[in-house]
């Protein structure tokens, strides 16, 4: 289903319906499972590699896919005509909805458990404290306010009369909590090479 065949979701079961069938089911399924299940399976793994290996991944797709939508995309976005921007996001904006918030819970999720398998919790340092810290925050981020502009945006691309005004200044308003977020990412980076180096 394109979100040019819905309507404005009156229930939030009916919205996430609608976004699960805009973004493809087998992607939704996909962008939920993959990141979700990755992490349970390195730490089943018994192996603290495999587990930096996940982490990793996760934290570079994460990473990589922030900026490209706060320098990349929410410009472009905003700047193309009414018709061009609602095309782009009916796309857009279903997909990043249902991989976002499990690949940052997929991130938060295998780091904790790295640092589990690496005893790192046994005698956690200020900096150990700081990187959990800044990760709770990017999670309240994404699952609070992100959340809410990604799924205003959903509902008015749905609409039938979509409103282009509210659309570009929801677009807006996620560009500039975007770069909150990639702040509080280069911060965590930096918190993980302070580990990385015994800090």
């Amino acid at each position: 289903m394109s979100l040019g065949e819905a309507r404005r979701p009156e229930t939030t079961r009916e919205r996430y319906s609608q976004m699960a069938d805009a973004a493809n089911p087998a992607f939704t399924a996909g962008a939920i499972a993959v990141p979700l299940l990755l992490p349970v399976l390195g730490y089943l793994s018994g192996d603290h590699r495999v587990m930096f290996t996940v982490h990793l991944f996760l934290g570079a797709f994460w990473f990589g896919t922030s900026v490209l939508g706060a320098v990349v995309l929410g410009p472009v976005m905003g700047g193309l005509p009414d018709e061009a921007n609602e095309a782009f996001a009916e796309r857009f904006v279903p997909k990043m909805n249902v991989l976002m918030e499990p690949v940052s819970v997929g991130v938060v999720g295998s780091g904790i458990g790295l640092a589990a398998m690496m005893n790192m919790w046994q005698a956690p340092t200020t900096t150990l404290w700081i990187a959990l810290a800044l990760a709770v925050a990017l999670l309240a981020l994404g699952f609070g306010p992100l959340h809410w502009f990604t799924t205003e945006m959903f509902d008015e691309l749905a609409a039938d009369d979509t409103d282009y005004d509210r659309l570009a200044d929801l677009n807006q308003k996620y560009g500039m909590l975007s770069l909150v977020e990639l702040a509080l990412m280069v911060a965590v980076v930096a918190t993980m090479s302070g580990l990385r180096w015994g800090i």
